[in-house]
């Protein structure tokens, strides 16, 4: 059997010009990513231009496949921060955003709320209509419908997400429960009262506890992602399709994601031999 090669050995080989030689040894430094510690920054410093991108590219691929764990945790957890877990969301698709620039909008959005009473489902509503918001039906498969900073910015988003933002905008107070109701959106105020951002946040009846689905915030999380995903097949993205795949499993290397259908895992190069000689 042979040995594996020595981290000193792969990382000589960053600055190979051969890209198939990169490609692998990248791919053998990922594997290994634990035994590269201070190293990695060293090496983005280096002198050898080439060899500084592929640190680069290599710190990339190692911050979103720490996302990802991150992320496939959170869906796991007994608790989870939605606010914290929507901005995992967002960096799904839009990788290069800034954690810390996300907090600060939902941080200012939040202080913005604040300056109301948010203690009745009519001061919830009155809020996100005078602040322009707007929500799209759940089959319009936008991504940014779905990621925290352009419904922010822009103030439109899918129902789902309008309806996560006003349980966290809420008076701590006012216990409010998110449910589905014939295929939309909304947050129950628990004395049979509903608000549908669906429809400019409409506050009505109830139809009846019988037609209302109880969902917790990880169920909006993974729909959002799932969401996202489906996004990304219909747009044929590639890139996309893994990373939300592999985020939503847990999974780190394509040998998990066997469950996905060609291109997006390879066949076999051999078919299996038809016993059957037909």
């Amino acid at each position: 059997m042979n040995s594996k090669p020595s981290l000193e050995s792969l990382i000589s080989l960053l600055d190979d010009e051969d890209e198939t030689v990169a490609v692998n040894v990248m791919a053998e430094l990922l594997n290994r990513e634990s035994e590269l510690g201070e190293l990695l920054a060293e090496l983005q410093e280096g002198d050898t231009p080439l060899a500084r991108r592929r640190a680069h590219q290599l710190q990339a691929a190692i911050t979103l496949r720490r996302r990802r764990r991150a992320f496939a945790a959170k869906l796991e957890a007994q608790k989870v921060d939605l606010i914290d877990g929507l901005i995992d969301v967002h960096l799904q698709w839009f990788d290069n955003d800034s954690r810390p620039g996300l907090v600060q909008l939902w941080t200012d959005f939040k202080l913005e709320a604040q300056r109301f009473p948010q203690k009745t489902l009519e001061n919830l509503s009155y809020f996100m209509r005078k602040s322009g918001f707007s929500a799209v039906p759940e089959s319009t498969m936008h991504p940014e419908y779905y990621c925290l900073g352009p419904v922010l910015e822009n103030g439109i988003g899918a129902g789902s997400i309008l309806a996560g933002l006003l349980l966290e905008i809420a008076d701590p107070a006012f216990k409010l429960q998110l449910v589905r109701v014939m295929g939309e959106f909304a947050v129950y105020d628990g004395d049979g009262r509903l608000l549908l951002p669906g429809r400019n946040f409409q506050v009505c009846a109830a139809p009846g506890i019988e037609h209302c689905d109880f969902w917790d915030r990880r169920m909006l999380l993974r729909f959002a992602s799932t969401t996202l995903f489906s996004a990304a097949v219909n747009s044929d993205s590639f890139r996309y399709i893994l990373t939300i795949a592999q985020a939503l499993s847990g999974t780190e290397g394509d040998e998990s994601l066997d469950y996905m259908p060609y291109p997006y895992y390879p066949a076999d190069d051999d078919p299996e031999d038809d016993s059957s000689g037909q």
